[in-house]
């Protein structure tokens, strides 16, 4: 709850336009968020090493590894990798 209302006073206050503040209420209560994937570009790498949710080219979705600079799979068959994070409670 104190998140939500810290949100909510940046935008009363007009610190946070309101898209911003929608786009980060939104982010409270994703387990998911799927990030499209291209691997020239940087900003749609992980963030940092470890095992992400992964959406293939043919459509299959499993767990891949991502070692910093690459996926351990063929990066040209990843379109979208998606990292889990619980729920705001």
């Amino acid at each position: 709850m104190e998140k939500i209302d810290q949100i909510l006073e940046s935008l009363y206050d007009r610190v946070i336009e309101p898209m911003e503040a929608k786009e980060q209420l939104l982010d409270l209560f994703a387990v998911i968020n799927w990030v499209a994937f291209d691997f020239y570009k940087l900003e749609t790498r992980p963030p940092k090493y470890g095992k992400y949710l992964i959406t293939r080219k043919d459509g299959k979705i499993h767990w891949e590894t991502w070692n910093g600079s690459g996926w351990a799979y063929n990066h040209n068959e990843i379109r979208f990798w998606a990292e889990i994070k619980p729920p705001c409670l």
